[in-house]
C-alpha cells in the first residue's frame, strides 16, 4: 500500500487482529480505518447483532468488504443474532438510518460469509496463535466474546487484548440516562467479559463524545468524491445531520474509529487502570459499567479505562488516513 523506499526504517510487524462488529456507520468507518492503518493485520471479521439485525449486518460487512477491496478471501464469520440471556435483543438503533449505513446503499456483494459461527471460527483462529497473539477488537455488544470466553476458555490464552467500544464510566449512557448501547444491549455478556481476566481497554462514552468529527471534516470526504471517502463523508453526514437536530452541534461521535485508533495509536487517549464491571440488574442502572478507579472494592484492576483523549489529533489522524488510502489521489492498488 506504501511506495517503496529507497532505505526503508525498521519497522514492527502489523499487529493481528479481528474485528468483532454491528455496521452500522460508525462500525463502517471503523473498518475503513483499520484497513487504512498498515499498523493492522486484520485477518477476519466477526459480526453479532446490534445496531441492526444479523442478517443486515453480514450484509453490510459484505459489501463493505467490497467497497474498502479487501482480500476476497478474509473470512466474515456470522455470529450471534441476540443477547446470550434474553429471548429478544433491543430494536434496531434508529440513529443508523436505513440499512444500517445511514440509507447509503452499496452494491450487493458476491462474496458469502464464512460458513463456520463466528464463535468457533474465532476460537479456531486462536488456538493457532501463539500465546498473545492476536488482539481482538469488539465494536458491538459484547455477545460473541463472551460466548467464545465461556465455551472455549482454551483459546483465551492467545488473546493479547480486548479494545472494547463500550460503556460510559463517568459520562451519561445513549440508550438510558445510564447506559451506552453496546453494553445495555447485552449486559450479561459485557459483565462476563469485563470479569472473564483478559486484558482489556475499554473506549466509552466519556472520550467518544469529547473527539467529535466536524461538518469541515466531513465535507473534506465528501469534496474528495473517490467511492469510498464519499460512501463514508454521506454516512458521517447523516449522523452529523442528526446530531445536530439532537445536540445543536454540527458534528457527530464516530464511536467505533475510536476503538481501532486506541488499537494503533494508544498515545491519543489517557487511560485510568480500574476494576470494572456491568451492572445487570436495576430499574435504571442496567447496562451500566462500573469503574472502581479509587479502589473502594479492594478488588485488583482488571482494565485500562479510556478518561481523557486528544481530540484535534484523532481527527486527523482518522480523516487523513481515510483520505490518504481511499482518496482521489490515493494508490491505485488500495488495502488488501
Amino acid at each position: 500500500m506504501n511506495r517503496p523506499e529507497t532505505t526503508a526504517p525498521e519497522t514492527a510487524a502489523p499487529e493481528p487482529v479481528v474485528i468483532d462488529c454491528d455496521p452500522g456507520i460508525d462500525d463502517a468507518v471503523a473498518l475503513l480505518l483499520a484497513f487504512a492503518s498498515p499498523e493492522l493485520d486484520v485477518t477476519g471479521i466477526t459480526t453479532v447483532a446490534g445496531n441492526v439485525g444479523i442478517g443486515q449486518v453480514v450484509d453490510n460487512a459484505l459489501r463493505l468488504c467490497d467497497l474498502i477491496g479487501t482480500d476476497p478471501r478474509l473470512p466474515v464469520a456470522r455470529g450471534h443474532a441476540g443477547p446470550l440471556a434474553r429471548a429478544v435483543r433491543i430494536p434496531d438503533e434508529p440513529v443508523h438510518g436505513e440499512g444500517g449505513l445511514g440509507g447509503v446503499t452499496l452494491p450487493p456483494s458476491a462474496r458469502t460469509p464464512h460458513p463456520e459461527h463466528a464463535v468457533a471460527w474465532l476460537a479456531a483462529r486462536l488456538r493457532a496463535r501463539p500465546v498473545g497473539g492476536l488482539t481482538l477488537i469488539a465494536t458491538a455488544p459484547l455477545t460473541n466474546i463472551a460466548a467464545l470466553l465461556h465455551t472455549h476458555p482454551d483459546a483465551a490464552p492467545a488473546i493479547k487484548e480486548i479494545v472494547v467500544m463500550g460503556g460510559a464510566a463517568f459520562a451519561p449512557g445513549n440508550v438510558t440516562p445510564s447506559a451506552e448501547f453496546n453494553f445495555f444491549a447485552d449486559p450479561e455478556a459485557a459483565r462476563y467479559v469485563t470479569e472473564a481476566g483478559v486484558p482489556l481497554r475499554i473506549v466509552g462514552l466519556d472520550v467518544t463524545r469529547a473527539a467529535l468529527t466536524t461538518r469541515a471534516d466531513i465535507d473534506r470526504l465528501l469534496a474528495d468524491g473517490a467511492p469510498v471517502t464519499g460512501a463514508a463523508g454521506r454516512m458521517l453526514d447523516h449522523l452529523a445531520t442528526r446530531y445536530e437536530r439532537r445536540h445543536g452541534i454540527d458534528a457527530c461521535a464516530v464511536h467505533d474509529a475510536l476503538a481501532v485508533a486506541a488499537a494503533v495509536r494508544p498515545d491519543l487517549i489517557e487511560w485510568t487502570d480500574a476494576w470494572v464491571t456491568v451492572e445487570c440488574g436495576g430499574e435504571f442502572s442496567r447496562g451500566k459499567l462500573i469503574a472502581d478507579v479509587h479502589g473502594r472494592t479492594g478488588l485488583p484492576h482488571n482494565a485500562k479505562v479510556a478518561t481523557g483523549v486528544d481530540a484535534d489529533a484523532f481527527r486527523a489522524f482518522l480523516i487523513t488516513r481515510l483520505l490518504h488510502t481511499y482518496g482521489a489521489g490515493a494508490p491505485v492498488t488500495g488495502p488488501t
